[in-house]
């Protein structure tokens, strides 16, 4: 939702909208810097208790934010929101992962997929309304819903694991927290290598888990640089924001359309859903030349497929009691490929063809690993 408000709240604060976006970065950034280690904390005090204190952390600074008239204390309250988020972005999936079998693992995931991407569809027309009335609505209706998941979240029953990594995990996050620091100072990239090599050498969640995540990292990123280049094309076209949020929701309206039926199709193909997945995601992309609403429609479906599908079986791929700081992990790599694609849609603007090349190779590219990962199993 907060991104169709930040040129309402540029014009409120008479800043530009880069500095408006920090609203943005600074969020995810927080996201990046905490998720996994916060896997350390939900590993010892339990899984449900760290999504109560992260969902009431964002009720609170959310609430806050409504009473706020200074951007610089909502910037840090953005921060603090980021906590908050940091924690119930790894729990989510972590929790979906623990719940049932391994026979119905593609389901529960599929399903997890399915609501969180509800959530998309129904943020981008809400905060495009709900932003042209008054912005600060956006984060009360936050608060609300944030209130809202506190009541329900105390239904669940607890979950307790632990995975033995301890310290190690933060290795994982300097991987990717190397990668969003240097996408502003390039040098910082080195501290995403030497997180790496440590995090392969320390952390061993094994083969499988490492490379459907690359797969599904690369497929990712062109993922999100489509869902911002919907956005970009709609609003060159002049249309109002709230035009915009509708026609932009056939891209995640598909891929929740296809996300529950293309996990229980996992639990019976395995890999070659996600293979399908990243095949079409390069085929479809062709699609936009001719008509982009064509586009938006069969690429999400491709994507609800590929990113559902490749999911439940990184996740399945691992034992239960590593599955914390695995959902860790692949949920900062979403984070991280949201940054990326938003980033190379800003260089990019409108121009079409380099984002048909960058899908095509990158979807490739994550077939390719998971080929080759189906022959060396």
């Amino acid at each position: 939702m907060i991104l169709m408000a930040i040129p309402a709240i540029a014009r409120e604060f008479s800043i530009s909208y880069v500095d408006a976006s920090t609203l943005l970065s600074f969020y995810v950034a927080t996201e990046v810097l905490l998720s996994i280690p916060f896997s350390l904390l939900a590993e010892r005090v339990g899984v449900r208790k760290v999504m109560i204190m992260g969902t009431a952390i964002m009720a609170l600074s959310s609430l806050l934010i409504v009473l706020s008239s200074s951007f610089s204390l909502i910037l840090l309250l953005r921060v603090f929101q980021g906590v908050g988020a940091s924690m119930v972005l790894l729990t989510s999936l972590s929790y979906a992962s623990l719940t049932g079998s391994d026979e119905e693992r593609g389901r529960m995931i599929g399903l997890n997929h399915t609501i969180v991407s509800l959530g998309y569809v129904f943020g981008l027309p809400l905060g495009g309304i709900i932003a042209e009335i008054n912005w600060k609505y956006l984060f009360a209706l936050t608060s609300v819903l944030s209130l809202i998941s506190l009541y329900l979240l105390f239904s669940l029953n607890e979950v307790y694991v632990k995975s033995g990594f301890g310290i190690s995990v933060i290795y994982a996050s300097l991987t990717f927290d190397g990668v969003i620091l240097g996408l502003y100072y390039p040098p910082l990239f080195l501290l995403s290598l030497i997180g790496l090599v440590m995090t392969l050498w320390r952390i061993r969640l094994g083969r499988e888990f490492y490379l459907t995540s690359l797969s599904g990292f690369l497929h990712s990123v062109t993922r999100n640089m489509m869902a911002a280049f919907f956005v970009l094309y709609l609003y060159s076209l002049h249309l109002p924001g709230t035009v915009v949020g509708s026609l932009v929701l056939l891209y995640p309206l598909s891929f929740t359309l296809v996300s529950l039926y293309a996990g229980r199709l996992h639990d019976k193909y395995k890999l070659k859903v996600a293979a399908l997945g990243f095949a079409s995601m390069a085929l479809s992309s062709l699609s936009i030349a001719l008509n982009v609403i064509l586009g938006e429609f069969l690429m999400g479906a491709s994507s609800g497929v590929a990113t559902t599908s490749n999911t439940a079986y990184t996740m399945s791929s691992v034992e239960d009691k590593n599955r914390v700081v695995a959902s860790g992990i692949r949920s900062v790599q979403g984070v991280v490929s949201n940054a990326i694609g938003l980033i190379i849609a800003s260089y990019l603007r409108t121009s079409l063809l380099p984002y048909i090349g960058i899908t095509i190779l990158l979807n490739l590219a994550s077939l390719l690993i998971i080929v080759l990962l189906s022959k060396i199993a």
